[in-house]
């Protein structure tokens, strides 16, 4: 099994001239499929802009179809969308080439994705099929893991910190012992930061065990 995290350029993926207008917005996908182009990244948290803005900016964009769901909060937005034939058709080929897309973020720089490949040729093809539709791409890091299953190795130090640290306040009790925004306070970051380290902490979690035993046991 191969890890790889690449950065993209826009066009590769999606969203490519709501950054053009808004360069400073931030996006994190945050409901990633294996294998589904219909449930591969519907779902974006939106950051460092205005949600009239951003929602006026998506709906102008060729990649956006349509806009299922979209709900303000104190310093983020959520987005359900519906992508356009394009990028359905560009996700197609990705995940044809065997790679299961993990998480995925994007800033003015591109889309940073991590990618879950079986093995090295499946990797190769899809590193063949940017280049053959002409998409640039710089790959960050690339881990054949000893220990596919070995959790902790997946997180980094901040993720394992905000978990260590939401269990240890009882954050994930029912009822909460304490909310995101003062858990935040408690360390010392803000409420945006906390929450994103907390998403992307619980989603590495359930992709290195729900997601790689269901692709053991389809094997």
């Amino acid at each position: 099994m191969l890890l790889a995290t690449l950065r993209l350029e826009h066009g590769a993926l999606s969203l490519e001239e709501t950054f053009e207008r808004i360069p400073h917005l931030e996006v994190e996908a945050e409901r990633i499929a294996a294998h589904s182009t219909e449930w591969t990244m519907p779902c974006m948290w939106a950051t460092r802009a205005e949600q009239q803005r951003i929602t006026e900016v998506f709906k102008e964009d060729p990649s956006v179809d349509d806009i299922v769901d979209a709900t303000a909060f104190d310093d983020e937005c959520f987005y359900q969308v519906e992508w356009s034939d394009d990028v359905e058709t560009r996700i197609d080929a990705y995940l044809d080439t065997g790679g299961s897309i993990l998480d995925a973020e994007a800033t003015a720089d591109g889309w940073q994705v991590r990618i879950r490949f079986g093995a090295r040729d499946q990797f190769d093809t899809f590193r063949t099929v940017l280049t053959d539709w002409g998409y640039e791409f710089a790959l960050l890091g690339l881990t054949e893991p000893n220990e596919p299953r070995h959790l902790g190795g997946q997180l980094t130090d901040a993720q394992r910190e905000a978990l260590t640290a939401a269990n240890s306040y009882g954050y994930y009790e029912v009822p909460r012992a304490i909310s995101t925004r003062e858990l935040a306070d408690e360390l010392e970051m803000s409420h945006q930061n906390l929450s994103k380290l907390l998403r992307r902490a619980t989603g590495r979690l359930i992709d290195e065990t729900l997601t790689a035993a269901a692709d053991t046991e389809s094997e």
